[in-house]
């Protein structure tokens, strides 16, 4: 009698297909804490798994038809306190924010379009764009070096 090997890997396969076909149905469960790792039998294929019986599903009870749901999350209700009125901007500050964003974005319009500004009113624009941002550093409000943001 000669030994090929053919029953070894029809064996094999088998217990791979098993495997496989056990892990495919039991996707998703949570292990059974109290099963216990099986030891192959005589053949060498594992043993068939215990089918767990399924648990009932309980149905939710619906309060009256076409009713809307309606789901508590707070005991009390809760009113926010009133915002804190926003901060005074001066002109001067206002203006240096319109000449910071107004400058680039007209240069950038006027040579997508393919208008040619004088020389003297690019360097304008340029200058504008250069000293609101200077004037918006320079009149930059201190930090606190302990101050890390957080508001309670």
């Amino acid at each position: 009698m000669r030994d090929d090997g053919v029953g070894d890997d029809r064996a094999r396969a088998a217990a791979e297909e098993l495997a496989w076909r056990e892990i495919i149905d039991h996707y998703g469960e949570l292990p059974d804490p109290a099963s216990e790792p099986h030891a192959p039998d005589e053949a060498g294929l594992p043993p068939e798994p215990a089918v767990p019986a399924e648990p009932a599903v309980e149905q939710p009870v619906a309060d009256a038809p076409g009713e809307a749901f309606h789901l508590e999350l707070y005991d009390e209700e809760f009113t926010p306190p009133p915002l804190p009125p926003p901060p005074h901007v001066t002109p001067e500050r206002r203006l240096a924010w319109v000449g910071l964003v107004v400058s680039p974005v007209l240069l950038v319009v006027l040579n997508l379009i393919h208008f040619a500004l004088p020389g003297i009113l690019t360097f304008g624009l340029v200058v504008a764009f250069i000293a609101s941002f200077g004037y918006l550093v320079a009149t930059m409000a201190p930090r606190d070096p302990d101050d890390d943001g957080a508001r309670v």
